[in-house]
């Protein structure tokens, strides 16, 4: 049988890249959105409160990780304020992914995935709750761009969501390994989920210069990852041994430093970190309606209070501000 061949490599070679693009401001703005499967739900909760607090226009980037890339993908396209959208986009979460048709084991007879990625991408996001795609070419949408890892390299990439690939890019982004094949092609390379390689990438964000970092966490900011055990990185990855390995040695000490990271930015960079209060009651593939619900509420309420307080914080420097100079005027 002849080898079938692949997607151009022009159509995402302009912006496939192995570090994020430069910062041009002095001070630039960057919103990193955590992924970790159904927990997800917390962080889709937390940017559909932002949508109201903090407009995504209020960035100069944002950069998803796996199911938070997916969040973070309705987050810059839809209109500030538009409670009627956010809300009914936030059903995806909330009742959508709790049926059967999305996860389900029983799908492992006849060989077929857990997870049914074309129901998630193509039915949800591209039909029923349609991602409006054509937003993200437009110059004034806040750029996506969604971390994947390339399994040729066993490295991590930025790839820039745009109309024509942000439906491929979110299949990659949510390849997780043993829920589904563990692998998506864009261009000519394979790819997995970018939380193997990066699951946080506030390093990344940091070298390209941004120093106004908010990270939105689906774990609360104290928690340490532990090493993933031989077996379960090798039921990941058993047709790639370099990214078995990587699982089993290396990815929870790059989630650990990430972590430190964030808890304890380097001078001159400010993080503002918006998290649970504690564990959330779930697992990666948990899909009670009830607690999904629960998980999207909190999401929503920590995010309420974390731009609400800050925009408090605004107000009373301009009045400070406004003070200040009403005595010098008098003076």
């Amino acid at each position: 049988m002849p080898r079938r061949k692949g997607k151009p490599q022009e159509h995402f070679g302009q912006i496939r890249t192995a570090t994020l693009p430069p910062c041009r401001k002095r001070r630039g703005r960057a919103l990193i959105v955590e992924g970790g499967g159904m927990r997800g739900a917390f962080a889709g909760g937390v940017l559909a409160a932002m949508n109201r607090w903090q407009p995504s226009r209020g960035f100069d980037i944002v950069v998803g990780v796996s199911a938070g890339s997916c969040s973070a993908a309705y987050y810059v396209t839809e209109d500030p304020n538009d409670l009627e959208s956010t809300l009914r986009n936030l059903n995806v979460w909330r009742y959508e992914l709790s049926t059967g048709q999305f996860l389900s084991t029983r799908r492992l007879i006849g060989k077929k995935t857990v997870m049914d990625q074309s129901y998630l991408v193509d039915h949800l996001f591209g039909s029923q709750y349609p991602l409006k795609r054509e937003r993200l070419n437009r110059k004034r949408t806040t750029p996506l761009y969604v971390v994947v890892s390339n399994l040729r390299t066993g490295e991590p990439e930025y790839i820039r969501a745009t109309a024509d690939n942000a439906l491929p890019l979110l299949k990659a982004a949510t390849a997780l390994p043993i829920a589904t094949k563990g692998r998506s092609e864009l261009g000519d390379q394979l790819y997995t989920d970018g939380a193997v390689t990066d699951p946080i990438p506030i390093e990344a964000v940091i070298q390209a210069g941004y120093r106004d970092i908010t990270v939105v966490l689906n774990h609360p900011r104290s928690y340490i990852s532990g090493r993933t055990g031989r077996l379960l990185s090798f039921l990941s990855f058993p047709y790639n041994r370099t990214m078995a390995r990587f699982v089993h040695r290396e990815h929870h000490l790059k989630y650990n430093r990430a972590k430190e990271l964030i808890n304890h930015p380097p001078r001159g960079v400010r993080v503002r970190i918006v998290d649970p209060p504690m564990s959330l009651p779930m697992k990666i593939v948990t899909t009670n309606e009830q607690i999904l619900n629960q998980v999207v509420d909190l999401g929503m309420e920590a995010g309420r209070k974390a731009f609400e307080m800050a925009r408090e914080e605004k107000r009373r420097f301009r009045r400070w501000l406004s003070s200040l100079f009403k005595k010098k005027m008098r003076g």
